[in-house]
């Protein structure tokens, strides 16, 4: 009997949407798809999904690229990327006891300080890569849980993070990556564990946390519950994925230090792979440990905060509010003259729109692309003088998918950009992270050579 070639399907959990990809032994994507999710806005600054809500988006995604493995072929592992900091309180019976809490709400206003008290910010820093605002993430919101809804908090068996609760669906087991774990705020980098002082104030157990593994480790197998479930065969294995941004960088090939990947999505991140976690940290840069585990590189982030919901209501305003907005965008864009008639637009920052009305909408288009730009091509600059540099970038995201953003991008920041796998780069970084898991490839340069076509 011939041998079946093995399939992976590999999952990007973004803000908005979860993509993924069903990526065979040879590199090539066989199939690929999205869901969105709908988020409820209760008040104000509150913004959260219901856990049910939530595992459905995944769960039909999951469902119909397991439909897609040929006959020839079988399923030989599951992982996911994601932009997780989402926190969840699970109960005994392993259901949510509260919606998840999307990163970007802003219900905590000073419950971190009244809960953590004395905090040395930059020494956290230090420790757990990601400086933290006091305000956001799991350990604000869980500050927020402690002040205001203290049983609830209590009365959980499981505190986790969206991405570790999906797993936990899949495989009946609780585990969170020492990269998917970085938004948590609650691991320390350098030794791998959970810091437990914190814990201490915020009064949650480390029992009650998913138990920390190496990015890339099988935490378990599909149940049969699951798979009757979500339409997978059960025994197929599950591994801990990454951050998002690491993972479409493992998807590329940007794997060592002068490469640069320039991931477009809800935010706009710049990663570069740098051996010396002590240089990220003294840039200022978000830490990841990316490759470190395995004797490569650390890598450092620079990120243009939620950047495309400013950009779509500035594309609205003064473009267009009808249709494919972004498509619009560009092709008026790709009508100006280089410099957009001297219009300058800052999306991020305070507009004139008296001046704006006076120019013709193609000016409008190409000013509004070049101020974003702009922004990054500044924080690259910043970047260089810290001794952070690069010579190559690769793009990714669906702004990489209009030829234009990454022309911008070469001609403000010198940079040769190449655009590959587009809004699908981090699923496939996944999906190349379960085939090192399952033997096929013996590690992201190898799964490169064979599969990165």
């Amino acid at each position: 009997m011939d041998r079946k070639t093995k399939t992976f399907i590999g999952l990007d959990i973004g803000t908005s949407s979860v993509k993924g990809v069903l990526l065979s032994e040879t590199g090539e994507v066989l199939a690929a798809g999205r869901r969105g999710f709908d988020y409820d806005r209760p008040a104000p600054g509150l913004i959260e999904i219901p856990a049910d809500r939530y595992l459905a988006s995944c769960r039909a995604l999951l469902s119909e690229l397991a439909a897609a493995v040929p006959e020839t072929a079988e399923l030989a592992g599951i992982s996911e990327a994601s932009a997780s900091g989402n926190p969840v309180l699970v109960g005994e019976d392993g259901e949510a006891l509260a919606p998840i809490i999307n990163w970007q709400d802003t219900r905590v206003t000073d419950e971190c300080e009244t809960v953590l008290g004395d905090f040395d910010r930059d020494a956290y820093y230090r420790s757990t890569g990601w400086g933290f605002d006091m305000k956001t993430f799991p350990l604000g919101d869980l500050c927020w849980y402690r002040v205001h809804c203290p049983d609830l908090l209590d009365s959980a068996a499981a505190v986790a993070m969206s991405t570790e609760y999906l797993n936990y669906k899949l495989t009946g087991k609780w585990g969170i990556g020492t990269s998917a774990g970085t938004p948590f705020y609650l691991i320390d980098q350098p030794t791998g564990t959970y810091r437990r002082d914190v814990l201490d104030k915020i009064g949650v157990p480390e029992e009650k946390l998913p138990p920390i593994l190496e990015t890339g480790s099988i935490l378990g197998c599909v149940t049969e519950e699951a798979s009757r479930t979500w339409g997978i065969p059960a025994g197929v294995p599950v591994t801990v994925g990454t951050f998002d941004h690491p993972s479409a960088a493992r998807g590329v090939g940007v794997l060592r230090e002068g490469q640069l990947l320039l991931s477009c999505g809800t935010s706009w991140v710049g990663l570069y792979p740098i051996g010396d976690r002590e240089r990220v940290l003294d840039a200022g840069m978000l830490a990841d440990p990316f490759l470190s585990e395995k004797g490569g590189p650390s890598c450092g982030m620079v990120s243009l905060a939620s950047v495309s919901g400013i950009l779509e209501a500035c594309v609205r305003r003064y473009v267009t509010n009808e249709g494919d907005i972004y498509g619009t965008l560009a092709s008026l864009a790709a009508e100006s003259e280089p410099g957009a008639g001297r219009l300058k637009i800052d999306p991020l920052g305070p507009q004139d729109a008296e001046e704006i009305a006076r120019h013709p909408k193609t000016h409008i288009a190409r000013a509004i692309m070049e101020g974003t730009v702009a922004h990054l091509a500044r924080r690259i600059r910043e970047m260089k003088e810290k001794g952070i540099s690069a010579t190559e970038a690769v793009m990714v995201g669906g702004p990489s998918e209009t030829p234009l953003w990454a022309k911008l991008i070469e001609e403000q920041t010198g940079l040769t950009v190449t655009v590959k796998h587009g809004a699908f780069a981090g699923a496939v970084g996944a999906a190349m992270l379960a085939g090192i898991a399952a033997g096929v490839w013996k590690d992201e340069a190898d799964a490169q050579r064979t599969a990165g076509n």
